[in-house]
């Protein structure tokens, strides 16, 4: 933390800047040799309407080896900052959650970041919903093309997306339930490894991804709904009335359309 704050001490005595905080590996327990610090500088609108696009990011090169970036820099303007609150996008949520802000001399960081790092609890039930009946459909194709595996037009190549887009849904669901918006794809794995109870989840997700056999899709819906029937959830004990909500209710239509396939 004294290199990072060694690092920001170039924008914080401008009057520009707004504040500065950190996010990415270098906040989390896994960070190792190749992690960078990512920083965001928070500057006014005016500020940044005076930016060339070189100071708008600015990256350093450790020629190593390996050769990676060591630290950069993302300005981004107040307004567009405060919007995110309102953004359908994990990115610009689940990386706040464990932001580390460096530089927030008037309090404003504080009071965007706690907004963008919560998940309120309409939009962690609508998820849910969501993207349990992704997996439970992707599942479904997958048994059917392995089914119809002796046409000629039907590849593996399908089947190995269904099973991509099954895993994904299946990670999100744990995060959401934890009541954390869902990390980014890159370090799904080293997230996934701090949250308890999920190594049985995430062992049959891997055989799926490695063998998308009917047994293995099977075994993982099947530790799906053991797992969230232990967490105290019974949302998805009544399935016929889970479709009825996402595709015949403005609601469920709404959820699906900003939280479907995503």
């Amino acid at each position: 933390m004294e290199r990072a704050r060694e690092l920001i001490r170039p924008y914080t005595s401008r009057d520009d800047v707004v504040g500065v905080y950190m996010v990415g590996s270098a906040t989390r327990p896994y960070r190792d040799e190749l992690s960078d610090y990512d920083f965001e500088v928070i500057v006014t609108d005016k500020g940044y309407n005076a930016l060339t696009d070189d100071e708008k990011h600015v990256f350093v090169i450790d020629d190593g080896p390996p050769r990676r970036v060591d630290h950069e820099f993302y300005l981004r303007p107040l307004a567009e900052f405060r919007s995110l609150v309102s953004s359908a996008h994990d990115l610009f949520h689940g990386p706040y959650q464990h932001a580390e802000i460096l530089h927030d001399p008037d309090g404003v960081l504080t009071e965007v970041v706690t907004q963008l790092a919560q998940l309120p609890q309409d939009v962690r039930s609508s998820r849910m919903t969501i993207h349990y009946l992704e997996a439970l459909e992707a599942i479904g194709r997958i048994k059917k093309l392995r089914y119809r595996q002796g046409n000629d037009d039907v590849s593996e190549f399908g089947i190995r997306l269904l099973a991509g887009e099954t895993v994904r849904a299946v990670t999100k669901l744990i995060f959401l339930q934890r009541g954390c918006w869902p990390p980014v794809r890159h370090w799904t794995q080293q997230e996934l490894a701090l949250v308890d109870g999920a190594d049985r989840l995430e062992a049959a997700m891997v055989a799926v991804m490695r063998d998308p056999a009917t047994s293995a899709c099977d075994r993982l819906m099947e530790l799906i709904n053991e797992w969230l029937t232990d967490c105290g959830e019974t949302f998805h004990k009544d399935v016929n009335r889970l479709f009825h909500w996402a595709f015949l209710t403005e609601d469920g239509k709404r959820s699906f359309e900003v939280w479907g396939g995503r």
